[in-house]
């Protein structure tokens, strides 16, 4: 089922929610073109789209946790890198069986729920470590 933003998946760092708003949008974008069987060409379009907007998405979050100093850093690469493995098990499915509800279903997990439970688990985390610095003083952060 398609989830709209909610406030609730806000962590607090304005650059970085607004990525994930975006990461919604796109998510929701491939599950209606999948729906739409707009064709494989198509949603082959989509799931690039979404590969690039992780690919940069990722790359914010991971050069934060840099300048962050942020230990747990290696464990999210580690779950950057095993999205992109589901993304590519998401194409093969598409080029083997074609657009269809089970496809999109899959689709969404691995898009907006992977993303959902992302946020909650793991980026939390890195928020949480931010606004830890930013009271101790050691590096005032504005999230």
């Amino acid at each position: 089922m398609l989830k709209e933003w909610s406030e609730v998946y806000r962590i607090g760092i304005p650059e970085i929610d607004e990525q994930h708003q975006g990461f919604f949008a796109a998510a929701h974008r491939l599950y209606e073109a999948i729906m739409d069987r707009t064709g494989p060409q198509t949603v082959a379009e989509v799931i690039a789209f979404m590969r690039d907007y992780a690919e940069r998405h990722f790359a914010t979050e991971e050069d934060f946790m840099r300048r962050h100093e942020y230990q747990g850093l290696r464990e999210h690469l580690v779950e950057h890198s095993a999205f992109f493995r589901r993304l590519e098990e998401l194409e093969e499915d598409l080029q083997m069986f074609g657009p269809s509800r089970g496809l999109a279903d899959r689709a969404l997990d691995i898009t907006q729920d992977w993303l959902i439970d992302h946020i909650a688990d793991e980026d939390m985390l890195y928020a949480l470590h931010v606004k830890a610095e930013g009271r101790e003083g050691r590096r005032p952060v504005a999230i």
